[in-house]
């Protein structure tokens, strides 16, 4: 928890206690309203449509290619409404097959009524743009609308929908948990697997004088749109990559331990490294490196033995990046810190907040760099490949590792003008 005397660098306010909280945490730390809650109260600017009403509805519908726990629409269905006083009519309605782009081949064609053939010579997800110009967009649900954001963040388009209406949220006389064959139930309309059912569930509210009101609208956009000002980015990153005892064999009930711990700072406005933090640590609980640890890291039993404790450790980290200004960690995948937590755990050693922080580049490595065919997320190995960067030193060497990655994040700011900042954070502790 934060302590009250702490500086806050990205505060916000809880709308229930009105106290103020750090950026990352996900719920107000005195009195435990979400923070989603603080997004979904903030006011938007609806002053300039006051007096407007919708006078066309974009229904959007989707099917999935899915493999593993990546989603890219196959089957895109929009239907578009028009209205008036007293009726409304069906303007067009279009089912589009996209031409797979991140997942090449259908997964389980048994179960898909759209063939391989038919996905290859689909059209692209862009040209689908064409046909959504219209007063507001309806979605089945939130995930619905957060997967048709990533399409189009997978793709490198801007997204051309800022604000929709869930209809699961606003149906009426429901608790928001519905699913389209549920409410097809309740408004008594027959299903047909061929129908746009979603459509079908909107036109039959239409028809009982239901209306869609601007107070319902949702945004597209991570996490509002006020709050894109509100983010800085960082002046310093530090790029951390620690090394562990291991075995060849895989055993739950091993216990790593950290015995590599190098670190570089990034000074992101004089694109260059400022400072280097390097230790050996000596490990308590497997203090005799096996054979296999030394093949992979190049670390030496002689060089764990003249190493550290993992506290003695953490307070010179602490005091190496003494006096940063805005400063984030940078980690290739989250195993680092993670570990770094268990190990501390079963130890006694206290974690400061600054060490439960991080960037996971995997995770934010741009989409126009990766291979569109490699479907996880890419490697450090991958990484500099995907760069036009030669692999430096000893790969599973931890500061050759950090000097790596390193490299990458230079080139990403330099060459890409990539921009880290407070929305790519992940965090090794649940609220």
């Amino acid at each position: 928890m934060i302590q009250k005397d702490e500086q806050l660098q990205y505060p916000w306010d809880c709308v229930a206690c009105n106290q103020q909280n750090n950026y990352y945490l996900k719920q107000c730390q005195y009195c435990g309203t979400l923070k989603e809650q603080f997004f979904q109260q903030m006011k938007f600017d609806y002053l300039q449509n006051y007096n407007k009403d919708f006078s066309e509805i974009i229904i959007i519908d989707f099917d999935c290619n899915q493999a593993e726990d990546r989603k890219e629409i196959l089957e895109l269905l929009i239907c578009k409404l028009k209205l008036s006083e007293s009726d409304y009519n069906v303007a067009f309605s279009k089912q589009l097959i996209i031409k797979p782009f991140l997942i090449p081949l259908i997964q389980n064609p048994e179960y898909c009524s759209i063939t391989q053939e038919q996905a290859d010579q689909g059209v692209g997800f862009q040209e689908t743009f064409q046909y959504l110009s219209g007063d507001i967009f309806i979605f089945e649900n939130r995930e619905k609308a957060k997967i048709y954001l990533q399409q189009c963040q997978y793709c490198n388009l801007k997204c051309p929908i800022q604000k929709y209406i869930e209809v699961r949220s606003v149906f009426p006389n429901s608790n928001g948990q519905l699913t389209v064959n549920a409410m097809l139930k309740q408004l008594k309309i027959p299903y047909q697997s061929d129908c746009f059912s979603l459509a079908e569930v909107v036109k039959e509210l239409l028809d009982r004088s239901y209306r869609f009101e601007l107070k319902m609208l949702q945004t597209l956009k991570f996490p509002i749109p006020e709050e894109e000002d509100r983010l800085q980015g960082f002046d310093n990153i530090i790029i951390l990559d620690f090394e562990a005892t291991c075995i060849r064999e895989q055993n739950k009930k091993y216990l790593q331990e950290i015995i590599e711990f190098p670190a570089q700072v990034y000074n992101v406005q004089e694109r260059k490294v400022i400072k280097e933090f390097w230790r050996y640590l000596k490990p308590v609980e497997n203090p005799i490196l096996s054979d296999f640890c030394t093949e992979l890291t190049g670390i030496t039993q002689e060089q764990v033995d003249k190493g550290i404790l993992l506290d003695q450790a953490i307070d010179e980290f602490i005091q190496f990046k003494q006096g940063l200004q805005r400063y984030c960690i940078l980690t290739c995948g989250d195993y680092d810190l993670n570990l770094l937590k268990k190990e501390a755990s079963r130890k006694g050693i206290a974690i400061q907040k600054e060490l439960q922080f991080y960037i996971n580049i995997k995770k934010v490595f741009p989409k126009s760099l990766r291979n569109p065919k490699q479907i996880k997320d890419p490697c450090m190995v991958e990484m500099l490949e995907q760069c036009g960067l030669d692999l430096q030193g000893r790969h599973h060497s931890g500061i050759d590792d950090v000097r790596n990655i390193t490299r990458i994040v230079h080139y990403l700011i330099n060459e890409k003008q990539f921009k880290f900042d407070e929305r790519m954070i992940s965090y090794t502790f649940k609220i």
